[in-house]
């Protein structure tokens, strides 16, 4: 048996989920407003029945991957961490 308690929720300091952005840095916008421009052509090729819209589509998504992987090897899709923003103690980690 564990000398700890169990705590009653996840704990909520600095490095939980809920604090670092919510995914908010530049290669994720630049991906999900690529993303709606290609669910919007996609979508319109579709209702017009055309296979060039339909082409132009998918090679946007296309690029629209690409860019999101090029912009995150490039630093733009992670976070900075800075002082408080990595568990390293048990007050941190929400144990006592």
């Amino acid at each position: 048996m564990s000398s700890q308690q169990r705590l009653s929720h996840p704990p909520a300091g600095p490095h939980a989920a809920e604090d670092i952005g919510h995914l908010q840095n530049p290669a994720w916008y630049t991906v999900m407003v690529l993303g709606l421009i290609t669910g919007a052509v996609g979508s319109w090729a579709v209702l017009v029945l055309s296979p060039t819209i339909g082409i132009i589509a998918a090679v946007l998504a296309v690029v629209t991957i690409v860019a999101g992987v090029v912009m995150s090897k490039m630093g733009m899709g992670t976070y900075s961490f800075g002082k408080g923003d990595t568990a390293h103690d048990k007050a941190s980690l929400g144990i006592d």
